[in-house]
């Protein structure tokens, strides 16, 4: 289990108290019993749908998958377990990112999204309709970057500056984090909101003085020489960690399709664990580099958990606070991260498979 930051904890006993982080202890220690709490509904069979639409971040607007979806796709875990049912799987490129999937789930558009922590609970609390159905690990993060050649060593020399990164995304809360640990606020920085790929195109292009990104767009402008100022890797403040979350109603008129998701990715989930190097074959098989891959991801571990646990638990209250205190959100539109969570396909999921 990778170490919680101490900021986290004590925001977390601030915002939702002390009996609600037990709960969270409480369900990492017995999660089968937690997560059987929250639905009594067992039967997975049946669905009305015969498509799913999934939609996944392409922050370079390639459409690549190299993560442990594409693994499913590339593989053929996705069509193997969709085909035992007659229903076909979409997997859609959203360009938008986070907040692109949340509209599309609004609209009707998706029925399946997976996108960072951030936006999944802005879109939670804006009010569309969405269950957890599995969660990812904190394996990504995001850096911030300044220039080639330039000489900043930390987010106090860029007092005044501009600095990119994309409003309401786990980036933002990354940025959010860097100022107040300096003692700043965004009102020392000039703030541009754009995207990943427009902030790295903006940092390329001189636009900006720095910039916050993630994934392949971070990885990219490292190997070109960029300069990193704040590493994520080495702050546990600066990761994110991913969710898979899907439409309730889809849930209900749907639950085998919901099942044969997570049947699937279970399955990449442990033949990424089995083949030390499949998730990095993954990587390359898109045109990215294996030292790109390496340097974001050493362990080789950036496959989802799907369970949920106590820091993932923590984690999500410590965004919904960020997200308050920030006024992102109102008071009003605060919920509770434990009733959000939908186990039931996880744990089936990974007992299929014998985890």
């Amino acid at each position: 289990m990778k170490k919680f930051h101490l900021k986290n904890s004590m925001s977390i006993l601030a915002g939702i108290g002390a009996a609600a982080l037990l709960t969270a202890i409480l369900s990492g220690c017995n999660e089968k019993k937690n997560n059987a709490a929250l639905s009594e509904v067992t039967d997975f069979s049946g669905h009305i749908a015969s498509e799913v639409n999934v939609g996944y971040v392409d922050v370079t607007g390639s459409g690549k998958l190299t993560d442990t979806i594409g693994l499913a796709r590339d593989k053929g875990f996705f069509k193997e377990e969709f085909d035992k049912i007659s229903v076909k799987i979409n997997l859609i490129p959203m360009t938008g990112a986070g907040p692109a999937i949340n509209e599309a789930l609004a609209s009707g558009d998706l029925d399946i999204g997976t996108l960072g922590d951030v936006p999944a609970v802005l879109g939670k609390a804006s009010g569309i309709d969405t269950k957890i159905i599995s969660f990812s690990d904190f394996a990504g993060g995001a850096s911030l970057i300044a220039g080639k050649g330039t000489t900043y060593t930390s987010i106090a020399d860029l007092k005044g500056k501009q600095i990119a990164t994309q409003r309401g995304a786990f980036m933002h809360r990354t940025l959010a984090y860097l100022l107040e640990e300096a003692g700043l606020t965004f009102k020392d920085i000039e703030f541009v909101h754009a995207n990943a790929q427009t902030a790295a195109e903006m940092l390329v292009t001189g636009n900006v003085d720095a910039a916050v990104v993630g994934g392949v767009t971070l990885a990219r402008l490292y190997e070109q020489g960029f300069n990193i100022v704040a590493d994520y890797r080495t702050s546990s403040q600066y990761r994110n960690a991913g969710v898979q979350i899907a439409r309730t109603q889809y849930i209900k008129e749907n639950p085998d399709i919901i099942k044969a998701f997570e049947v699937a990715l279970a399955r990449a989930r442990l033949y990424a664990k089995e083949n030390k190097n499949a998730l990095l074959e993954q990587w390359t098989s898109t045109g990215e580099s294996a030292s790109s891959y390496e340097y974001l991801y050493p362990g080789h571990d950036n496959y989802p958990r799907l369970r949920s646990a106590p820091d993932l638990i923590a984690n999500y209250n410590d965004v919904l606070k960020f997200l308050l205190d920030n006024d992102l959100i109102q008071q009003s539109k605060k919920f509770s991260i434990l009733d959000w969570i939908d186990g039931r396909f996880y744990e089936y999921a990974l007992a299929e498979v014998g985890e």
